[in-house]
C-alpha cells in the first residue's frame, strides 16, 4: 500500500488547517489582499515575467493510484497544456507484461478519450477528485454518476412503457459531453493555478487558517471555466501548500495517512477534495512542485512524482486532436 503518510514537505498541520479553514466563516472577502497575496505567490515561484512567458507546458513523471481496497495501479504519465484551453493527459501502465495506454484531452470545446492495450472502454484516471474520469461516475466536479439501463431497461417481450416518452439518445449524449467538457475545463484551471499561479477569475482573501503547527493564508479563486477553489499559501514564503474544492469522492478511499482510522462510508454528494504540493525545485527559472498528492479530506488516492517540466515545448499539430 502506498502513501500512508504525507511526505515531510507536506506537514500534518495542513490537514488541521483544511478543516479549520472550511469551518471558518468567511466574514471578510478582501479582493485587494487576495490580489496582493496571489502576486506574492507568483513572485515566489518565479515572477510575472517568467510566468507570463509560459504558453505551453509538458509535465512527465510516475503515478501511484488506489483503485479499490488493497488495489494500487502505477505507471508513467505526461500532461500537456497549451493555454488557454488545451489539455491532454497520457498514461502508460503495465499489466502482465503488456502495456495499457490511455489518453484524455480537451481541445477548446471538444473532448475525447482513447485507450489501447486492453483497458476497458470508459475506464478513467483516478478517483477522489483526481485527474478526471470520463464522466461515468467517480471523482471530480461532476454531479451524480451515471448508471441504470439505457433505453428504458428490460422489456421481457412486453412493451410496458408504450405510452412513456422515449429517451432522446442524442440529447443524453450531448449532456454527457457537456459534463465531461466542464470536468476537463475545471482540471485545466486547477493545473494552471497549481503550476503557474494563473487564473482568469477573481481572487479574494477569506482568512487565515490556524493550527498549533502553523498558519496559512487562504484565498478563494473563482475561475470562469472551473469551480470555486481555495488556495493555501505559506505566510512566510508565499509558496502554495495546497488547494481544495468541492466535488465527489471516487473509489479507492482505502489509501490514507498513517494512523488514521478507516474512513466512514462516503455520503452521496459533495465532499472536500484536496491537492497538496511539495518538493519544490527550480526548472527553467520557475519553482515548481515535484510531488503532488490528491484525494478527499486527508486521504491520499493518487500520488504524482514529477521527473521533468518542459516549458514551451513544440507540440505536434495533432497533439490535441483525435
Amino acid at each position: 500500500m502506498f502513501a500512508r503518510q504525507r511526505p515531510a514537505a507536506i506537514s500534518a498541520a495542513v490537514f488541521v488547517m483544511t478543516a479549520l479553514a472550511l469551518r471558518q466563516p468567511a466574514h471578510a472577502q478582501d479582493a485587494a489582499k487576495g490580489a496582493a497575496l496571489l502576486a506574492e505567490a507568483r513572485k515566489a515561484i518565479g515572477g510575472d515575467d517568467k510566468l507570463a512567458a509560459v504558453k505551453r507546458l509538458q509535465v512527465s513523471g510516475t503515478f501511484l493510484r488506489s483503485t479499490g481496497p488493497d488495489q494500487v495501479v502505477d505507471g508513467d504519465f505526461d500532461v500537456l497544456v497549451e493555454l488557454p484551453d488545451k489539455y491532454r493527459r497520457n498514461e502508460i501502465t503495465g499489466f502482465a507484461g503488456a502495456n495499457v495506454e490511455r489518453s484524455e484531452a480537451l481541445n477548446g470545446t471538444e473532448v475525447w478519450d482513447n485507450s489501447s492495450g486492453g483497458l476497458t472502454a470508459g475506464r478513467g484516471f483516478g478517483g477522489g477528485g483526481g485527474f478526471p474520469r470520463d464522466g461515468r461516475g467517480g471523482g471530480g466536479d461532476r454531479g451524480g454518476g451515471g448508471g441504470g439501463f439505457r433505453g428504458g431497461g428490460f422489456d421481457r417481450g412486453r412493451n410496458q412503457n408504450a405510452g412513456a416518452p422515449q429517451v432522446d439518445a442524442a440529447a443524453a449524449d450531448e449532456r454527457a459531453k457537456e459534463l465531461l467538457r466542464r470536468t476537463r475545463q475545471a482540471e485545466l484551471a486547477r493545473l494552471a493555478l497549481v503550476w503557474l499561479m494563473t487564473t482568469d477569475g477573481p481572487v479574494v482573501w477569506i482568512g487565515t487558517a490556524q493550527a498549533p503547527e502553523g498558519t496559512a493564508d487562504v484565498l478563494e479563486v473563482r475561475p470562469t471555466t472551473g469551480v470555486p477553489t481555495r488556495l493555501f499559501l505559506d505566510p512566510m514564503t508565499h509558496l502554495p501548500l495546497m488547494i481544495t474544492w468541492s466535488g465527489q469522492a471516487g473509489r479507492g478511499g482505502d489509501v490514507r495517512r498513517r494512523g488514521a482510522a478507516a474512513p466512514a462510508a462516503a455520503p452521496q454528494g459533495q465532499t472536500t477534495l484536496e491537492l497538496h504540493m511539495g518538493e519544490y525545485k527550480v526548472d527553467n527559472g520557475i519553482k515548481l512542485p515535484h510531488l503532488i498528492t490528491r484525494g478527499p479530506e486527508g486521504i491520499t488516492q493518487e500520488e504524482l512524482k514529477i521527473k521533468s517540466f518542459k516549458v514551451n515545448p513544440t507540440f505536434k499539430s495533432d497533439t490535441f486532436t483525435q
